[in-house]
């Protein structure tokens, strides 16, 4: 079992990895089994669409990196308890293509073994999501 402090550092290091876009340290964060959900309707298609497997999981990391830059960047809340913790972040999300930003919240739960990430569960607004990779 990891404990408590190991998984606040795991949370906080992969937090600041998907702000400067470190794929090497997200890698090395997710376990090859790992699954990756962001919670919404179906009707939202691939991106609610649940992944399974290391490679997918870097794939969709990948594409959001290219796609969209984080700035003020600010854990607001970090809770762990026992191998799971619960993080609430605030960004300002920029669309690379049309320089469209905006402000938004995001709630994600994770399950850890062994140092690494084998669930994450994502909330976020769907709607804002979609209008940002719509290019509304």
């Amino acid at each position: 079992m990891t404990d408590r402090s190991e998984i606040e550092t795991l949370v906080r290091g992969l937090c600041a990895a998907r702000v400067a876009g470190d794929m090497d340290v997200l890698r090395r964060g997710y376990a090859d089994h790992a699954t990756f959900r962001i919670v919404g309707s179906p009707a939202w298609g691939a991106l609610t669409a649940p992944l399974s497997g290391h490679a997918k999981i870097m794939a969709r990391f990948e594409s959001m990196i290219a796609n969209f830059a984080l700035s003020d960047f600010a854990i607001l809340d970090l809770f762990v308890d026992g191998n799971k913790a619960a993080v609430r972040w605030r960004a300002t999300v920029h669309r690379a293509e049309t320089k469209d930003e905006s402000t938004t919240e995001i709630a994600q739960f994770l399950d850890v073994e062994n140092g690494q990430v084998i669930s994450l569960v994502e909330f976020l607004d769907t709607a804002l999501a979609m209008q940002v990779l719509d290019g509304k």
